[in-house]
């Protein structure tokens, strides 16, 4: 942002030698009183010529007439002196400020100015800023400003008043806003070109692969490594490209160069090669990062454009003003600054007559003569002028304010004419240029704030030492639940937040990580529990000091890694270990179970046999044995298969055989089957089985589940009836299977169905604690459903649902 600057080179005082000027007539100080003020200057040489009223009304003409607002206020913001561009920007007659207060005639920015009065009221020094809002010149359209503000003291430091500098950016801003949407597509573009990059060491040799170099040049791997890509580069121009990059490497200085690069395709592109040092830490350099852009379809537009820009420059290191006094009616030149006597090319005008050099109807002329006349102010706007210095005037054409002020002299005539023009384009494009960098730095600004509070891993920015928050992103809050506080002190972290370890023990103040790295100690991977009103976290905290830099102040990085469900996963897999343990367990009791008995019986039939009187009490103890053998033989295979079953769900399994199928005959041959089982539990098996309950099922399947559920039920609910039940329901065959037995908790009616859990202790039940999870599987494999509905004590239902029309099923 640009700020008027002048130097002070005299002061003013209230009464003067000579009659008071318009400045002092209206400023509400006394007479006495002497005020730091600025003004121009010029040599000696120039004011030769000048009478002291000349000087003064030139100095005069420069405040009131500049293109710039300029205003004086007091201590109570009352106007005491106001330009007429400020007048203009406002939109009210300059006569009707003076006297008038600053909220009285700008009601809609007094909200915004009224701060930055009371800031220089309170001894604060000049501020500059940019204002958006509505004047009186064009209500309810909102313009822009930018405006500085400085205390106006006495030699002996007391305050008078406060001046006021104002210029409107309104067009400026709105092409400001094109040209940056404008930039961002090129900035595309340009992202979106792929053009060979590579970096090699300090001596200028590639030690790393350069994919982009590689598929422009067309060069191999070994081919480009070491000096081998200089190779790539046309033979006329290697020599020089050598030389440059040499002596770059000698002053390490940043290489540019243009010259011919060999493209994969065949022939030469025209290239412009740029080669940047990074530096370490120790200044020393690191590496080399080398660009070459393909200049070949646009080199005679860049040309052009470089040729333009050198024109432009020219223009833009000229003075920002330039400045004559014409005296008498022939308009004779007593006065004339450089830059006026370099735009009119060069030429010594002091002395000289304009209506002599100037033809006939010259409305230059005809300005400077009316203002003679009648002694009012003539202005001009945005005037073009040639700034060609061969006096031709067909150069460039740029635009100038200006001002031509009518001069007195002691008696009141006018006997001179003040021409002041200002180049305008210099401060729109200095200003624009300015704002375009603040705007990228806010932008990139607002980008890195963006990433950061989108970043998955919570993070917070921690003043250090008192560590008060400075910034949380966006999981980070999720997290807590709401922003996270800002000014909380380390001495109230636990009382704020409830962090414990992993077994759940309470942390002191001092255990904390964040704690621990606002202090300075070294955190990585540190392990704590945040209990926070959205729900438990597990973290790992790392923790990292960010140094003061770029107008920032040092702050420490908390990263929170949030490992919740890497804890309930490490939680399941030491249940599922605990689980398969068990099933170890039970599987050798179970199968150890029936061989005990059956050595037993082998070993007493032996017995029987040595000792037995006859051969047929013999046959009637072989006969016994066998059957109470064989009662074991087939509880041995049931949980061998059972565990063959558990197999074949988990890996390939064929596919069902699907056929029509009765539900209610198979399950009524089932219930016949389990007659004496039933008889022998004590437990009234009970058949309510609907004919026609027909679907494409397996039958053998539905039989193995049939079977589990009612042995289950027998297992369970020995002594008690036991009823089973086929129905039709919401167009789904229903099996249900209930016995009035122990019963089961709620939490386990999920578990049931898992692999090798069991609801009830393996010392009082056997059995592996499969049956059900390979009876939910053939279910599921039918598209259908399988739930338990149970309350301890109050027996327990199996319910399976089949669908009974024609579905798509998969294997088991």
């Amino acid at each position: 942002m640009h700020t008027l600057q002048f130097r002070p080179l005299q002061r003013w005082e209230a009464a003067s030698r000579g009659p008071a000027s318009p400045l002092a007539r209206k400023g509400p100080w006394a007479r006495e009183a002497r005020v730091e003020s600025p003004s121009a200057s010029f040599d000696s040489a120039a004011n030769a010529g000048m009478t002291e009223a000349q000087s003064r009304l030139l100095l005069e003409t420069l405040v009131a007439c500049t293109p710039v607002g300029l205003a004086v206020v007091d201590l109570e913001q009352r106007f005491v002196q106001v330009n007429e561009a400020l007048a203009e920007m406002n939109g009210i007659p300059r006569a009707a400020h003076l006297g008038r207060k600053v909220q009285e005639l700008l009601p809609d920015l007094w909200a915004i100015l009224r701060p930055q009065y009371q800031h220089i009221m309170d001894g604060g020094e000049a501020r500059t800023f940019e204002l958006s809002g509505a004047t009186p010149k064009a209500a309810g359209v909102e313009r822009h400003f930018l405006t500085s503000y400085y205390p106006m003291r006495t030699p002996s430091g007391v305050l008078l008043g406060i001046g006021i500098i104002v210029v409107e950016v309104t067009e400026q801003r709105r092409a400001h806003d094109a040209l940056q949407a404008s930039e961002e597509r090129y900035r595309s573009l340009v992202e979106a070109m792929a053009q060979p990059v590579w970096t090699t060491n300090k001596r200028g040799e590639v030690i790393e692969p350069a994919p982009r170099w590689l598929a422009f040049t067309g060069q191999t791997h070994e081919e480009h490594l070491g000096l081998g890509w200089l190779a790539a580069i046309h033979p006329e121009d290697r020599k020089r490209v050598v030389r440059g990059w040499v002596d770059s490497l000698r002053t390490r200085a940043s290489y540019r160069g243009e010259f011919r690069l060999k493209f994969h395709t065949g022939g030469y592109r025209d290239v412009v090669g740029r080669a940047v040092p990074v530096f370490n830490k120790e200044g020393d350099i690191r590496e080399w990062v080398s660009t070459a852009e393909d200049v070949t379809d646009r080199r005679q537009a860049e040309a052009q454009v470089e040729n333009e820009r050198a024109r432009l420059h020219s223009v833009l290191m000229s003075a920002p003003a330039s400045i004559a006094i014409l005296s008498g009616p022939e308009q004779r030149f007593t006065l004339v600054n450089p830059l006026y006597r370099r735009l009119s090319g060069g030429m010594d005008l002091t002395g000289k007559s304009l209506r002599e050099l100037a033809p006939a109807g010259d409305e230059y002329s005809e300005l400077l003569e009316r203002a003679f006349t009648t002694g009012e102010e003539q202005t001009q706007k945005e005037v073009p002028i040639a700034t060609d210095l061969n006096g031709t005037r067909k150069g460039v054409p740029r635009r100038f304010d200006i001002v031509y002020q009518p001069m007195r002299d002691v008696n009141g005539r006018v006997d001179s004419v003040l021409s002041f023009a200002v180049d305008v384009t210099d401060k729109v494009a200095a200003r624009e240029k300015l704002e375009e960098w603040a705007a990228s730095l806010r932008n990139q600004q607002q980008w890195l704030e963006a990433v950061l509070d989108r970043t998955p891993v919570a993070l917070i920015l921690m003043e250090p030492r008192t560590g008060r928050a400075l910034f949380s992103n966006q999981a980070a809050r999720q997290m807590a639940g709401s922003d996270v506080p800002e000014g909380l002190q380390l001495e109230r972290y636990a009382d704020t937040h409830l962090f414990t370890d992993e077994a759940g023990r309470r942390l002191r103040s001092d255990m904390v990580p964040g704690v621990r790295a606002a202090r300075g100690e070294p955190v990585h991977a540190s392990p704590v529990v945040w209990h926070t009103p959205t729900g438990r976290y597990s973290l790992l905290v790392e923790a990292a000091p960010l140094p003061a830099q770029h107008g920032r102040p040092a702050a420490v990085l908390l990263a929170l890694q949030d490992v919740s469900e890497l804890r309930k996963t490490q939680a399941q897999l030491q249940h599922a270990v605990s689980l398969r343990d068990e099933f170890l367990t039970v599987a050798s009791h179970e199968l150890k179970t029936p061989l005990t008995p059956l050595q037993l019986k082998l070993q007493s039939l032996v017995r029987d046999a040595q000792t037995a009187d006859s051969l047929e009490s013999l046959r009637e103890r072989v006969v016994r044995t066998s059957e109470s053998v064989s009662g074991q033989i087939r509880k041995m295979t049931t949980l061998i298969n059972d565990l063959l079953e558990v197999t074949q769900l988990t890996g390939p399994a064929a596919p069902l055989r699907l056929e029509p199928v009765d539900l209610g005959s198979v399950v009524q041959e089932v219930v016949e089957r389990f007659q004496p089982q039933a008889a022998k539990a004590g437990c009234d098996l009970r058949l309510q089985a609907l004919p026609g309950v027909v679907g494409q099922w397996d039958r053998h399947r539905l039989e193995q589940v049939t079977t589990s559920l009612i042995s289950n039920a027998l297992k369970y609910g020995a002594g008690l009836p036991v009823t089973v039940t086929v129905e039709r329901a919401q167009g789904m065959a229903r099996l249900r299977v209930k016995d009035e037995g122990i019963g089961i908790a709620p939490e386990s009616l999920q578990a049931i169905f898992d692999k090798f859990t069991r609801a009830v202790s393996t010392r009082h039940y056997g059995g592996l604690g499969l049956g059900l999870f390979i009876t939910r599987q053939i279910v599921e494999a039918h598209q259908g459903t399988l739930r338990a509905e149970s309350q301890p004590g109050q027996g327990a239902s199996f319910i399976m649902e089949l669908p009974l029309g024609a579905r798509n099923t998969r294997t088991p």
